[in-house]
Protein backbone atom coordinates (compact mmCIF):
# COMPACT_ATOMS: atom_id res chain seq x y z
CA UNK A 1 0.00 0.00 0.00
CA UNK A 2 2.80 2.38 0.94
CA UNK A 3 5.92 3.18 -0.84
CA UNK A 4 8.18 5.19 0.31
CA UNK A 5 9.58 7.70 -2.34
CA UNK A 6 13.68 7.78 -2.66
CA UNK A 7 14.96 10.13 -0.14
CA UNK A 8 17.80 11.16 -2.47
CA UNK A 9 15.92 13.11 -4.35
CA UNK A 10 13.82 15.06 -1.75
CA UNK A 11 14.81 17.08 1.72
CA UNK A 12 13.04 16.45 4.55
CA UNK A 13 9.62 17.83 4.98
CA UNK A 14 7.92 20.18 7.87
CA UNK A 15 4.23 18.94 7.76
CA UNK A 16 3.95 22.91 6.12
CA UNK A 17 6.10 22.63 3.27
CA UNK A 18 4.34 19.27 2.96
CA UNK A 19 1.02 20.83 2.90
CA UNK A 20 2.41 23.05 0.38
CA UNK A 21 4.45 20.43 -2.19
CA UNK A 22 3.03 19.52 -5.10
CA UNK A 23 4.48 15.88 -6.30
CA UNK A 24 4.05 16.56 -10.16
CA UNK A 25 2.12 12.78 -10.39
CA UNK A 26 -1.43 12.22 -9.62
CA UNK A 27 -0.54 9.54 -6.45
CA UNK A 28 -1.38 10.18 -2.73
CA UNK A 29 1.31 11.13 -0.14
CA UNK A 30 1.63 10.45 3.23
CA UNK A 31 4.20 11.79 5.17
CA UNK A 32 5.79 10.09 7.54
CA UNK A 33 8.70 10.92 10.03
CA UNK A 34 8.88 14.08 7.47
CA UNK A 35 9.49 11.59 4.42
CA UNK A 36 6.92 11.42 1.63
CA UNK A 37 4.98 8.07 1.39
CA UNK A 38 3.58 7.54 -2.05
CA UNK A 39 0.42 4.84 -1.52
CA UNK A 40 -0.10 2.37 -4.20
CA UNK A 41 -2.94 2.45 -6.25
CA UNK A 42 -5.80 1.12 -5.01
CA UNK A 43 -7.17 -2.37 -6.04
CA UNK A 44 -11.09 -2.41 -7.57
CA UNK A 45 -12.25 -4.18 -4.26
CA UNK A 46 -10.64 -1.32 -2.48
CA UNK A 47 -12.13 1.47 -4.73
CA UNK A 48 -15.15 -0.10 -4.70
CA UNK A 49 -15.27 -0.56 -0.94
CA UNK A 50 -14.05 3.07 -0.44
CA UNK A 51 -17.31 4.77 -2.71
CA UNK A 52 -19.34 2.33 -1.06
CA UNK A 53 -18.22 3.05 2.71
CA UNK A 54 -18.29 7.02 1.73
CA UNK A 55 -21.72 7.04 0.52
CA UNK A 56 -23.23 4.94 3.40
CA UNK A 57 -21.69 7.17 5.73
CA UNK A 58 -22.84 10.50 4.01
CA UNK A 59 -26.29 8.95 2.82
CA UNK A 60 -26.51 7.95 6.80
CA UNK A 61 -25.45 11.38 8.20
CA UNK A 62 -27.38 14.16 6.39
CA UNK A 63 -31.19 12.39 7.00
CA UNK A 64 -30.23 12.20 10.89
CA UNK A 65 -29.31 15.76 10.86
CA UNK A 66 -25.49 15.12 11.95
CA UNK A 67 -23.53 18.22 11.57
CA UNK A 68 -20.80 15.82 9.91
CA UNK A 69 -19.12 16.27 6.01
CA UNK A 70 -17.46 12.75 4.60
CA UNK A 71 -14.06 13.42 3.28
CA UNK A 72 -11.83 10.76 0.75
CA UNK A 73 -8.00 10.96 0.55
CA UNK A 74 -8.14 14.44 2.84
CA UNK A 75 -4.67 14.88 4.78
CA UNK A 76 -4.90 14.87 8.44
CA UNK A 77 -1.62 16.48 10.05
CA UNK A 78 -0.79 14.51 13.78
CA UNK A 79 0.13 16.12 16.82
CA UNK A 80 3.65 15.53 15.77
CA UNK A 81 6.43 17.60 13.45
CA UNK A 82 6.84 15.50 11.04
CA UNK A 83 3.72 13.42 9.67
CA UNK A 84 0.51 13.80 7.97
CA UNK A 85 -2.19 10.99 7.76
CA UNK A 86 -4.44 10.18 4.41
CA UNK A 87 -6.99 7.47 5.61
CA UNK A 88 -9.42 6.77 2.75
CA UNK A 89 -12.55 8.18 4.35
CA UNK A 90 -12.46 10.76 7.08
CA UNK A 91 -15.67 11.87 9.31
CA UNK A 92 -15.34 15.04 10.51
CA UNK A 93 -18.12 17.06 12.82
CA UNK A 94 -18.44 19.83 15.34
CA UNK A 95 -21.46 22.39 16.36
CA UNK A 96 -22.79 22.82 13.20
CA UNK A 97 -22.21 22.26 9.56
CA UNK A 98 -19.86 25.17 8.98
CA UNK A 99 -17.89 24.10 12.01
CA UNK A 100 -17.62 20.92 11.02
CA UNK A 101 -13.87 20.21 11.26
CA UNK A 102 -13.38 17.61 14.25
CA UNK A 103 -11.95 14.54 13.08
CA UNK A 104 -13.48 11.62 15.26
CA UNK A 105 -13.92 9.04 12.59
CA UNK A 106 -11.44 7.32 10.12
CA UNK A 107 -11.60 4.26 7.76
CA UNK A 108 -8.75 2.52 6.30
CA UNK A 109 -9.48 -0.36 3.96
CA UNK A 110 -7.44 -3.30 4.71
CA UNK A 111 -5.03 -4.09 1.86
CA UNK A 112 -3.31 -7.64 1.93
CA UNK A 113 0.15 -5.88 2.11
CA UNK A 114 0.25 -3.46 5.33
CA UNK A 115 1.30 -5.40 8.85
CA UNK A 116 -0.42 -5.21 11.93
CA UNK A 117 2.40 -3.26 13.26
CA UNK A 118 1.87 -1.01 10.14
CA UNK A 119 -1.82 -0.37 11.08
CA UNK A 120 -1.29 -0.18 15.00
CA UNK A 121 1.11 2.97 14.70
CA UNK A 122 -1.79 4.75 11.97
CA UNK A 123 -4.01 4.04 14.63
CA UNK A 124 -1.71 5.87 17.40
CA UNK A 125 -1.36 8.52 14.77
CA UNK A 126 -5.22 9.36 14.50
CA UNK A 127 -5.82 9.21 18.32
CA UNK A 128 -3.61 11.89 18.38
CA UNK A 129 -5.51 14.01 15.86
CA UNK A 130 -8.60 13.19 17.96
CA UNK A 131 -9.57 9.93 15.73
CA UNK A 132 -12.00 8.00 18.83
CA UNK A 133 -12.78 5.60 16.28
CA UNK A 134 -11.56 3.58 12.88
CA UNK A 135 -13.22 1.42 10.88
CA UNK A 136 -11.03 -1.19 9.03
CA UNK A 137 -12.85 -3.21 6.35
CA UNK A 138 -11.09 -5.60 4.78
CA UNK A 139 -11.10 -5.77 1.33
CA UNK A 140 -10.77 -9.14 0.35
CA UNK A 141 -12.42 -11.28 3.57
CA UNK A 142 -16.06 -9.95 4.66
CA UNK A 143 -14.41 -9.02 7.68
CA UNK A 144 -14.41 -5.76 8.91
CA UNK A 145 -11.92 -4.56 12.24
CA UNK A 146 -13.51 -1.29 14.56
CA UNK A 147 -11.44 0.28 17.07
CA UNK A 148 -12.66 2.30 19.56
CA UNK A 149 -10.52 4.31 21.26
CA UNK A 150 -9.88 3.88 25.27
CA UNK A 151 -7.84 6.17 26.86
CA UNK A 152 -4.25 5.61 25.49
CA UNK A 153 -5.17 2.02 23.95
CA UNK A 154 -7.36 0.69 21.39
CA UNK A 155 -10.40 -1.74 21.58
CA UNK A 156 -11.25 -3.94 18.69
CA UNK A 157 -14.37 -5.33 17.83
CA UNK A 158 -14.22 -7.88 15.14
CA UNK A 159 -17.26 -7.84 12.88
CA UNK A 160 -17.40 -11.18 10.29
CA UNK A 161 -21.01 -11.81 9.51
CA UNK A 162 -22.77 -10.48 6.42
CA UNK A 163 -26.05 -10.47 8.47
CA UNK A 164 -24.36 -8.07 10.71
CA UNK A 165 -24.03 -4.34 11.01
CA UNK A 166 -20.68 -1.67 12.04
CA UNK A 167 -22.32 0.49 14.90
CA UNK A 168 -20.14 3.79 14.79
CA UNK A 169 -21.47 4.74 18.03
CA UNK A 170 -19.11 7.93 18.04
CA UNK A 171 -21.44 9.17 14.62
CA UNK A 172 -24.68 7.01 15.62
CA UNK A 173 -24.81 5.77 12.33
CA UNK A 174 -24.94 1.60 11.29
CA UNK A 175 -23.70 0.32 7.80
CA UNK A 176 -24.48 -3.19 7.27
CA UNK A 177 -21.54 -5.93 6.58
CA UNK A 178 -23.73 -6.88 3.46
CA UNK A 179 -23.56 -3.08 1.76
CA UNK A 180 -19.85 -2.58 2.87
CA UNK A 181 -18.87 -5.74 0.67
CA UNK A 182 -21.59 -4.99 -2.11
CA UNK A 183 -19.65 -5.44 -5.11
CA UNK A 184 -16.44 -6.75 -3.49
CA UNK A 185 -14.92 -9.70 -5.08
CA UNK A 186 -14.05 -11.83 -1.61
CA UNK A 187 -11.83 -14.80 -1.00
CA UNK A 188 -11.88 -17.48 0.84
CA UNK A 189 -10.53 -16.29 4.62
CA UNK A 190 -7.27 -16.74 5.66
CA UNK A 191 -5.80 -14.77 9.25
CA UNK A 192 -2.09 -15.63 9.38
CA UNK A 193 -0.50 -12.45 8.67
CA UNK A 194 -3.50 -10.56 8.53
CA UNK A 195 -3.22 -7.25 10.06
CA UNK A 196 -5.93 -7.09 13.15
CA UNK A 197 -5.65 -10.81 13.14
CA UNK A 198 -3.19 -10.89 16.48
CA UNK A 199 -4.41 -9.45 19.78
CA UNK A 200 -5.42 -5.25 20.49
CA UNK A 201 -1.95 -3.76 21.84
Amino acid sequence: MAVAVTKSTLNRMSIEEFLAWDSGDDRRYELVDGWPVAQSAPSRSHGCMDVIVGAGLKNRLKPAGRPCVVENGSALPIDKPWTVRAPDLLVRCGADWQTADAPILAVDILPPTNSASEMARRRDDYASAGIQQVLEPDQDDARALLWRADGDRWIVETIRDLQGSTTLDIIGVSIPMAEINEDVELTPPDDAGRPGSASAP
